[in-house]
C-alpha cells in the first residue's frame, strides 16, 4: 500500500491551533462550551482523569448514540474497559435508555445511517423522538461508516446544516461532531481526509465538539519507545494518515479489540470533560528514533 510510519501529525493548522486552545487555556476551569473541544489519540489515557470525576460522569452523563457496525467500536470499547476495570461502569441497550444508577448510560441505536440520523425528514424525526422520549439524555452522537470515502463537501455541509437544527431544538443536548474511520486509503482515503479536514475545520471555527476517529485510527502508542507513531501514505502529493498497521484486523468492528479500547477510553475522556473535569495541559515534544520521528509525553 505505499504506507510510511510517521511520529508528526500532518492536520490543517487550525485543528493544531484549536487543540492548543482546548488544552492549554484557561487551566483549572472546566470545558463550558465556549470554545471547540478536540477529542483525538493524546485524549486516552485514563489515569489521569481524579476518580470524582468519573463518578460525577457516571451521574451526569446520558447519550444517545447512533451508528452503524464501525461505530461498534466505541461500545465495544467501553464494554471491554468495564470488564478489566468495573469502576468505569457502563450499560448499553438497544434503541432503550438504561435505568442503572452509577452508570454511563447510553441509547445504543445501532443500524442508524447519515439518512436515519438527520439527514432526511424520517432521520431527524427519528432522533427527535429519542430526545423527547428520553429528556434525561444530554448528549447525541452520529458515528459515521464508509459515507465519508464517497462523499462531497456539499454533503458534508448538510450533515452540518441538520445537526445545527437539531442543536436550535435541543439547546440540553450536546450534539458530538465526528470524523470517518480512516481504513481506506487511494482516492477514497484522499477523499475521506479531505471530507474530515473539513469536519474539523468546521468544528473549530464553531466552537463545536468532535470526537476525531479518523485521527485515532492513524496513531499507535508504542509502549517500548514509549511513544505515539503515525502511519500515513502519500496520494497526489499529499501526506494523508491511514488506519495503523497495529490495528489491522477484524475482531470487532472491522478493527482489533486494542483499536476498539482506544475508542472506550476516548469516548470516557469525552464524556467527563462534558461533566466539568478539565484535562490540564502535558505538552509534546518531538524526537528523532532510528529514523522514525515520534511524539511522545515528555
Amino acid at each position: 500500500m505505499g504506507q510510511n510510519i510517521f511520529s508528526l501529525r500532518f492536520p490543517a493548522a487550525a485543528v493544531l491551533a484549536a487543540a492548543i486552545l482546548v488544552f492549554a487555556a484557561g487551566a483549572g476551569r472546566a470545558w463550558e462550551g465556549a470554545g471547540p473541544l478536540v477529542i483525538e489519540h493524546t485524549c486516552t489515557d485514563l489515569s489521569r482523569i481524579p476518580a470524582a470525576w468519573i463518578d460525577s460522569t457516571k451521574a451526569k452523563m446520558r447519550m444517545y448514540y447512533g451508528h452503524t457496525s464501525h461505530g461498534e467500536q466505541i461500545t465495544e470499547g467501553l464494554r471491554r474497559i468495564e470488564e478489566a476495570a468495573p469502576f468505569f461502569a457502563y450499560a448499553m441497550a438497544y434503541r432503550v435508555l438504561p435505568a442503572e444508577p452509577g452508570t454511563f448510560c447510553v441509547n445504543d441505536d445501532l443500524g442508524v445511517t447519515p439518512d436515519s440520523y438527520l439527514l432526511t425528514s424520517a432521520g431527524m424525526d427519528r432522533t427527535r423522538a429519542a430526545l423527547n422520549s428520553n429528556p434525561e439524555i444530554n448528549v447525541s452522537m452520529f458515528m459515521w461508516c464508509i459515507e465519508l470515502n464517497t462523499w462531497t463537501a456539499e454533503q458534508v455541509e448538510e450533515y452540518f446544516d441538520s445537526t445545527e437544527a437539531l442543536e436550535a431544538e435541543f439547546p440540553h443536548v450536546t450534539f458530538i461532531y465526528a470524523t470517518g474511520n480512516a481504513q481506506y486509503s487511494g482516492a477514497e482515503g484522499y477523499n475521506r481526509w479531505q471530507r474530515n479536514e473539513q469536519i474539523r475545520a468546521y468544528c473549530i471555527a464553531n466552537g463545536k465538539v468532535l470526537f476525531d476517529f479518523a485521527d485515532m485510527d492513524s496513531w499507535w502508542y508504542d509502549p517500548a519507545i514509549p511513544g505515539w507513531e503515525q502511519n500515513t501514505y502519500e496520494y497526489d502529493g499529499h501526506t494523508i494518515p491511514v488506519e495503523h498497521e497495529q490495528y489491522y484486523g477484524d475482531e470487532w468492528g472491522h478493527t482489533t479489540f486494542e483499536s476498539c479500547e482506544v475508542k472506550g477510553r476516548a469516548m470516557w475522556w469525552l464524556a467527563t470533560m462534558l461533566s466539568g473535569w478539565y484535562a490540564d495541559p502535558t505538552g509534546t515534544r518531538a524526537t528523532s528514533l532510528g529514523g522514525l520521528k515520534r511524539r511522545v509525553r515528555p
